[in-house]
């Protein structure tokens, strides 16, 4: 018999069956009052999650795309910002604003690496033009937390505004956007949220739409203005992903229920099962100040991470993350967003001891921590 499919990875995530079944409720036409009664509740929760007053707008798209967004609506062209580097998705902020003609000062920080608060004010007191400071609130590339709280107490103090990615963090990490003076906050579906991809979700301060007032950068879909006017009214400003939102909805009322404090918990717990379990076989873990939810694991000497991979979505339908560039024979990564639990744990740290175990390392004695 095959065992089901596992999905260990960065996103897409394990859906229970519950939401899963109601992508599939018959579509309503969304410019009625019944498709409005959804939103309000789904606007007001949004809230709740991002921990703000402010209004949280839904885009039909990837998380890339709020972060575009967020560049669009907030900078002009010969613009200054400070962008903070630390692997893939740090490394977006600079795509996306060069794209745009926006100037980028980037500190580039070694893999697994977090960024030192006193560095960013180090730039931001030398240079008072800098109009954003760009990072992440977890980099998934990594799996590496961002002392988000400190900088934004900092940022705040200057005349820039602070945009955080918070796609891989949003909801398993302490991420409170008023408290910590984040400007811009952005997250997507398919990972802390435990969605099929194709929503995002930005949020912008006062002082955030500002400087969106003077902003040179235009955009048609993503006009920030546009999804205000249009959330007022529990209304999207164009036609959006209506069958998730059908499973949005309920996804948010969970967490409500049980309360972000909780749900951070209960994830809390089992990356720490994980990783006892990882280091039980004799493995390590990379990076420093790691994140709920995202596990960078260094393979063994002599072993290819990459096949690592492969052999465990092959003959286990286990499926987690490979690494990019120079590192992809070097790291392998592994998620537990979504509807993972202690037994599914279990069955991937048994299939990864006996896929390291068949290209020839041994685990510690006796490990069976998991």
């Amino acid at each position: 018999m095959v065992k089901k499919r596992l999905l260990m990875v960065l996103g897409p995530t394990q859906i229970e069956e519950e939401i899963l079944k109601k992508g599939a409720t018959p579509q309503m036409y969304n410019r009625t009052g019944e498709f409005s009664k959804i939103l309000e509740r789904v606007n007001r929760n949004l809230q709740y999650l991002f921990q703000t007053k402010n209004p949280v707008f839904l885009l039909t798209c990837s998380g890339t795309g709020a972060m575009e967004a967020a560049v669009l609506n907030t900078l002009s062209k010969g613009d200054e910002v400070l962008a903070v580097n630390g692997g893939t998705f740090g490394r977006r902020w600079t795509e996306i604003c060069k794209k745009h003609g926006v100037k980028v000062k980037e500190i580039k920080l070694k893999y697994g690496q977090p960024v030192d608060p006193k560095d960013i004010e180090r730039e931001l007191s030398r240079n008072r033009n800098i109009k954003a400071v760009l990072t992440t609130l977890n980099e998934t590339s990594t799996g590496v937390l961002t002392d988000i709280k400190s900088i934004g107490a900092i940022v705040n103090s200057y005349p820039a505004i602070l945009v955080v990615d918070g796609v891989s963090g949003v909801g398993v990490e302490e991420m409170p956007m008023d408290a910590w003076h984040c400007d811009v906050l952005l997250t997507s579906s398919q990972k802390a949220m435990a969605l099929p991809p194709g929503l995002a979700f930005i949020s912008f301060s006062k002082k955030a739409l500002r400087l969106a007032e003077k902003a040179g950068l235009k955009t048609f879909y993503f006009d920030v203005f546009e999804y205000q006017k249009n959330w007022e009214r529990n209304q999207t400003a164009f036609t959006p992903a209506i069958a998730l939102i059908y499973q949005l909805d309920p996804r948010l009322q969970k967490i409500r229920k049980e309360g972000l404090a909780s749900y951070r918990r209960k994830y809390a717990r089992l990356t720490e099962m994980l990783r006892r379990g990882i280091k039980a076989i004799g493995l390590n873990t990379a990076g420093e100040k790691l994140s709920n939810c995202v596990t960078g694991i260094w393979s063994p000497d002599g072993i290819d991470a990459s096949k690592v991979v492969e052999r465990m979505q092959n003959n286990y339908h286990i499926y987690i993350a490979p690494s990019p560039g120079d590192l992809k024979t070097r790291l392998f990564r592994i998620g537990n967003f979504g509807d993972i639990k202690e037994k599914d744990i279990s069955r991937m740290l048994s299939a990864l001891k006996n896929t390291l175990s068949y290209f020839g390392f041994r685990a510690k004695p006796g490990s069976k921590a998991y």
